[in-house]
């Protein structure tokens, strides 16, 4: 079905850069990626997608998060709560995205193989259905990034730890298109 006022429909991307990188021995967001920090290789994608704006939220790596992001002409906040789980960048993020705003793209700052049209993709499926919660599936497996309607907000702000929007998509679940693609960027993050 399709929406109705698609035209005024805005889509924001808020990257999560704030966790310590355990798995991965810590400080992964600036490990060398043909030449580049891997967090810069996320912002790139995702201020050259068809998103209407970006946002950074940075925390344990937040000198790389902040150069970055300026470098990269988006604005980035600091989560101090960052060793409290993701739920509180995801949290924080939501609260600094503009009014008006309809959905937001959940991008992951250890992701750097996403590829643009990926997003690309989620916008435009997100702004010719009705679908509330798209999820990109490659080779079986779900990934990331998960575009949400903003509708979900109060409950996000009632999320703990670091689940993220786990539950949320799982009581939702009747809203959630599952993209397919083959993109296998949704599912390579960064821990070894």
């Amino acid at each position: 079905m399709e929406r109705s006022s698609k035209d005024n429909i805005k889509i924001w991307g808020i990257i999560l850069a704030a966790g310590e990188g355990k798995r991965a021995g810590g400080g992964k967001l600036s490990r060398d990626i043909q030449g580049k920090p891997m967090l810069q290789h996320v912002v790139e994608m995702a201020t050259q997608s068809s998103l209407d704006g970006v946002l950074l939220v940075t925390g344990y790596e937040r000198n790389l998060g902040e150069k970055v992001a300026k470098c990269a002409g988006i604005k980035s906040y600091y989560n101090a709560d960052y060793s409290l789980g993701m739920s509180t960048s995801l949290k924080l993020g939501i609260s600094k995205v503009p009014e008006g705003i309809s959905a937001v793209a959940i991008i992951l700052g250890d992701m750097p193989y996403v590829q643009r049209k990926t997003i690309n993709s989620l916008v435009s499926i997100y702004k010719t259905t009705d679908s509330k919660i798209i999820i990109p599936v490659c080779n079986g497996e779900k990934g990331h990034p998960v575009l949400m309607s903003c509708n979900y907000n109060e409950e996000i702000y009632n999320i703990s730890g670091d689940m993220g929007a786990r539950e949320i998509i799982k009581k939702h679940s009747d809203e959630v298109f599952y993209w397919q693609t083959d993109d296998l960027g949704i599912l390579r993050d960064i821990d070894h």
